[in-house]
């Protein structure tokens, strides 16, 4: 028997910089073990399918996709992704995730292809376009600063390896520039590393800001002797306020800090990191994945557009739609793909003509097929919706 809304049960992803309360105390996601919780999968990406509940018992989500694509996605995503084309998370950060960048499409393809036998960079053959929606405050860092910026920053720490790429970059502000002086930094020697390393952290307060200062001195808590100390200087760095958001292009190097946040992206789980990491670095193939544009800070936060009871975020890709639903009452909505909506806080009910109906608590998310096409939503709080 076909429902409209099908209960998801989350995949628990357990790394080391998650929360071990977060999510269990925002939404009551069980952790016996005291694990850092980190993610909440919701999707068919192999590394962490999830499962939907219904009547006749529970199966995959990707299983449920299969036995009719048409049915579950809708003719035109199913003819132009062949299968659910986004992965929708809840991240809980409680330290800092590796400095890392997304490959594009065509990358992914060509990097996933060649790697075989050797130890693998990329995961699936996916670019990974994302956005990010914050629940609590946010820190993150996204995209690099101003040519002029970076040069001010680094000139303070009168570090004499970087002193020739500085020049140039100040010099001939480009791509060209920004990935020598890049590159030149992640190859500091060793005794040059923590030199510099030794001159940023005893001198931090005095040569910046307060709100560069406290991005330094988290990263220090849990990585100290780590090149990536340096990125608050060419990354920018922004604290999202809860229902803020951001988006990110394959290509752009990021790190999140700290907090809780939804993310939602093309289904892929490829990474390539920078720093604040022990796992494997491939600079190479890292700069060989790298826009190396600044990006404005007045740029980074989405603005919505704004409805009765919903906001609406316009993301420049394919894969995913996203919007965000407020204290909204009956509100008339159309399904045409695949669809999963996720609870933030407070309840939400699901209405069918059909006289299905489905509440959800914070927490707690639901897939809706193609096929259910006309339906009703009532929410206390806040819900997100992601489609195609």
């Amino acid at each position: 028997m076909s429902h409209c809304f099908y209960p998801l049960v989350h995949v628990v992803k357990n790394y080391p910089w998650g929360s071990r309360s977060a999510l269990n105390a925002r939404f009551h996601i069980p952790n016996p073990d005291d694990q850092p919780q980190a993610e909440l999968w919701m999707g068919v990406h192999p590394a962490g399918i999830s499962q939907v509940i219904c009547e006749e018992g529970s199966c995959s989500l990707a299983e449920l996709i299969a036995g009719d694509k048409t049915a579950m996605l809708g003719s035109r995503v199913a003819g132009q992704f062949g299968d659910l084309p986004y992965l929708l998370k809840i991240l809980a950060a409680e330290r800092a995730l590796s400095i890392q960048v997304h490959p594009q499409k065509a990358q992914a393809q060509a990097g996933f292809h060649r790697q075989q036998n050797n130890p693998p960079d990329y995961n699936d053959d996916n670019h990974k376009p994302e956005l990010v929606y914050a629940i609590t405050p946010f820190m993150a860092m996204n995209g690099f600063r101003q040519p002029t910026e970076i040069v001010r920053h680094f000139k303070k720490l009168n570090i004499a390896s970087l002193e020739a790429t500085l020049n140039s970059l100040a010099l001939y502000p480009c791509a060209e520039t920004m990935q020598a002086f890049f590159v030149t930094l992640m190859q500091l020697p060793q005794d040059e590393k923590q030199k510099a390393l030794t001159r940023l952290l005893d001198e931090v307060e005095a040569l910046y800001d307060p709100t560069l200062a406290s991005f330094i001195f988290r990263l220090r808590q849990h990585y100290p002797d780590d090149i990536g100390l340096f990125a608050p200087l060419f990354l920018n760095c922004l604290t999202l306020q809860p229902g803020e958001a951001m988006f990110l292009s394959p290509g752009t190097l990021h790190a999140y800090v700290q907090g809780v946040a939804v993310e939602v992206m093309a289904s892929s789980d490829n990474v390539l990191r920078a720093g604040l990491t022990d796992k494997n670095i491939n600079l190479a193939e890292l700069v060989a994945c790298t826009v190396f544009e600044p990006i404005c800070e007045e740029q980074l936060r989405m603005t919505p557009a704004k409805h009765s009871g919903w906001q609406h975020y316009d993301i420049p890709v394919e894969d995913f739609c996203f919007d965000a639903y407020s204290h909204a009452n009956n509100l008339a909505i159309q399904t045409s793909s695949a669809e999963i909506v996720l609870v933030i806080d407070g309840q939400a009910a699901l209405y069918h003509a059909s006289g299905e109906v489905l509440t959800l608590d914070a927490g707690r998310a639901a897939f809706i097929p193609a096929s259910t096409r006309d339906w009703t939503l009532s929410v206390s709080g806040t819900l997100c919706r992601v489609y195609v």
